[in-house]
C-alpha cells in the first residue's frame, strides 16, 4: 500500500489518517481501549488540536489464559506503564489514564464520547464484548474504530466487526494496516402491521404505536391484505392525522406472510418491528427494546413476556415467558413458547433479507417459520428481561383457523426441509416417516426433534459449509430423496424437488 507520495504506507501513516478524521470532525472527547505503550494514542494527541480529552484504558495486569502478544509478565507490564507516562508527558492535561478493565472503565467516564478506538483483546469474543460495551457510549455522528481488521492472525477481529455493523448496512472505512472506523448513525424503525378484516381491533393496535412508541424519524407501514370489512376506511382515516403512515393494499387476500414481506420490502429503515393488527404495545416499550437490540449485537430482540388479554389490557388472562438466554434452533423444535410463535418483535432488515423473508406457503406458521429461518441463518435472537406486550386472544384468530385444518406438521416440515442437514439423522427419519410427518410438530413438547451434535451454536451455523451439505445429501440419498419425492405430492403449493 502506498501513500500520496508514492512511498509505502506504514501503520503510522494509517494512524495519522485516522487522526485527521478526528480533527476534521472536531471531536473533543474520545477513549483508547488498550493503550499499551501509548505510541498510537500519542499520535492521536499530537495530530489533533481540537481533542480536549483522550481517556486511555488499560489494566496493565497479567491475564490468565489470555493469548495476546501484549499480555506480558507483571514486571514487564509495570515497565510498559512507566514508559507510557514518560512518552506522553507533554500531553498530561489532555489525557486521563484509567487503570482498569474495559467493563469497569466505562463507568468511570461521564457523558457521551465522540469516538472510541478498540485495541485490546483481539479475539472474537474480546472485540465483540468491547463493541457491545462501548457502542452505546458514542454519540450519533461519532465513530467507533480500531485496528487489526482483516489481519490474518486475528480473524476474530474481522468477524466481530462485520457481524456487528453489517446488521445496519453501515460502511466500514479502512485506512490501511487494519485501521478501521465506522460512523454511528441514527437508527429509526419501520413499524408494520399486516391487516386483514380487523376493523374491530386495528385502531387500538395502531394508536399503541403512534401515541407512545413512534419517534420522529420512524414510519408505520400498514398492509391491507384484501380486507372486505371497514379496515381500509379506518386506517385511511387515521393516516390523515399522521404524516409518517404508509398504506399499501393487496388487490386480493394473499395471507399474513405476503403482507409482512410486502411491508419489509417497502420499509425505509434498517430496523423493523411487526405488530399484529389485534395486539397492543405497552407505552414507551419500544425505545428500550431498540437499545437492547443495538447495544447487545442482536439481529432480533423480543419482549420476554407475552401478556394475553381479551378486551381489557388491565385484565391479563395468561402469559408466556420466553427464556433469558439466546434462542436456538433446538428451542423451536422442542417447545412452543418461542419468539417466532408470537411474531411480534424487533429485527434488522438485514436479518429479514438473510432469512429469505417470511414463508408465504406457511399460513399461520409464517412467523414461526420466519423465526426458524432467522436462527438457521446464524442470527442472534435475544429476549429483553422484564418486558412484554399485550396479545389478544378469544377471537377466531389466524392461528386457530389454520390449526383446525390439521396440516400444521406437514407445513412445518416444508419449512424445515431446506435445513434437514442441521438435524439429527434419526430425527430426520422420524419427521419424514409416513406416521411422523403428520404429527411431529404437534408432538414436539413430548417428542422434541434434536439438532445435530456438531451444531452447538451460532458460530457453527455461520460456518456450516456447502461441502458438508453436499456430503450429507449423498450419504442420505437412498432414503431421504425417495421420501421427498413421495412427500412433495402431499405438501401444499406443490413443492418442487430437484436433484
Amino acid at each position: 500500500m502506498t501513500n500520496a507520495m508514492g512511498t509505502k504506507k506504514t501503520f503510522l501513516d494509517a494512524f495519522i489518517t485516522f487522526s485527521k478524521v478526528i480533527q476534521e470532525r472536531e471531536f473533543k472527547r474520545g477513549v483508547y481501549i488498550g493503550s499499551s505503550l501509548g505510541e498510537y494514542s500519542e499520535v492521536i494527541l499530537n495530530q489533533t488540536e481540537v481533542l480536549h480529552t483522550l481517556y486511555l484504558v488499560d489494566s496493565y495486569q497479567l491475564r490468565d489464559h489470555y493469548k495476546n502478544p501484549m499480555n506480558l509478565e507483571q514486571d514487564d507490564s509495570d515497565l510498559l506503564y512507566k514508559k507510557l507516562n514518560e512518552g506522553i508527558s507533554d500531553s498530561q492535561d489532555r489525557f486521563k489514564l484509567i487503570l482498569d478493565n474495559s467493563d469497569a472503565a466505562i463507568n468511570q467516564i461521564e457523558g457521551s464520547l465522540d469516538f472510541v478506538y478498540i485495541d485490546a483483546d483481539y479475539s472474537y469474543n474480546g472485540v465483540w464484548s468491547d463493541l457491545c460495551l462501548w457502542f452505546k457510549k458514542v454519540r450519533v455522528g461519532g465513530i467507533i474504530g480500531g485496528h487489526y481488521y482483516k489481519h490474518t492472525e486475528f480473524p476474530g477481529v474481522h468477524q466481530a466487526i462485520e457481524q456487528f455493523f453489517n446488521r445496519f448496512n453501515w460502511k466500514i472505512n479502512e485506512e490501511g494496516y487494519g485501521v478501521w472506523w465506522v460512523e454511528k448513525k441514527n437508527l429509526a424503525i419501520s413499524f408494520f402491521i399486516p391487516a386483514y378484516n380487523c376493523a374491530k381491533t386495528i385502531s387500538e393496535s395502531v394508536y399503541s404505536i403512534l401515541n407512545k412508541n413512534i419517534e420522529e424519524d420512524d414510519e408505520l407501514i400498514i398492509v391491507d391484505d384484501g380486507s372486505t370489512d371497514d379496515t381500509i376506511e379506518i386506517i385511511n382515516a387515521i393516516s390523515q392525522e399522521y404524516k409518517n403512515i404508509k398504506i399499501i393494499q393487496h388487490i386480493r387476500n394473499r395471507g399474513g406472510a405476503a403482507a409482512r414481506n410486502t411491508a419489509c420490502t417497502n420499509a425505509k429503515m434498517e430496523l423493523l418491528f411487526c405488530l399484529d393488527s389485534d395486539n397492543i404495545l405497552a407505552p414507551g416499550s419500544i425505545k428500550a427494546l431498540k437499545d437492547f437490540l443495538v447495544n447487545n449485537g442482536a439481529d432480533v430482540a423480543a419482549f420476554q413476556e407475552v401478556w394475553y388479554f381479551t378486551e381489557d389490557t388491565s385484565v391479563i388472562t395468561n402469559k408466556w415467558v420466553f427464556k433469558d438466554s439466546p434462542s436456538s434452533i433446538a428451542d423451536y423444535l422442542s417447545i412452543y413458547n418461542v419468539p417466532g410463535a408470537s411474531g411480534n418483535y424487533l429485527f434488522t432488515k438485514d436479518s429479514w433479507f438473510r432469512a429469505g423473508g417470511y414463508p408465504e406457503f406457511a399460513g399461520a406458521l409464517d412467523t414461526w417459520g420466519f423465526g426458524f429461518r432467522q436462527l438457521s441463518a446464524g442470527q442472534l435472537v435475544l429476549t429483553m428481561p422484564d418486558s412484554g406486550y399485550f396479545h389478544r386472544q378469544g377471537y377466531d384468530s389466524y392461528w386457530i383457523r389454520d390449526f383446525k385444518k390439521g396440516k400444521t406438521s406437514i407445513i412445518a416440515l416444508q419449512i424445515v426441509l431446506p435445513y434437514l442437514p442441521l438435524l439429527d439423522d434419526s430425527d430426520v427419519e422420524y419427521i419424514m416417516s409416513k406416521n411422523g410427518r403428520h404429527k411431529w410438530f404437534n408432538d414436539i413438547p413430548v417428542r422434541p426433534v434434536r439438532v445435530r451434535k456438531s451444531i452447538q451454536g451460532r458460530t457453527d451455523l455461520l460456518h456450516f459449509s456447502e461441502k458438508y451439505w453436499e456430503e450429507y445429501m449423498i450419504r442420505t440419498e437412498s432414503t431421504i430423496w425417495k421420501k421427498l419425492r413421495s412427500l412433495k405430492r402431499r405438501i401444499p403449493n406443490g413443492l418442487k424437488i430437484r436433484r
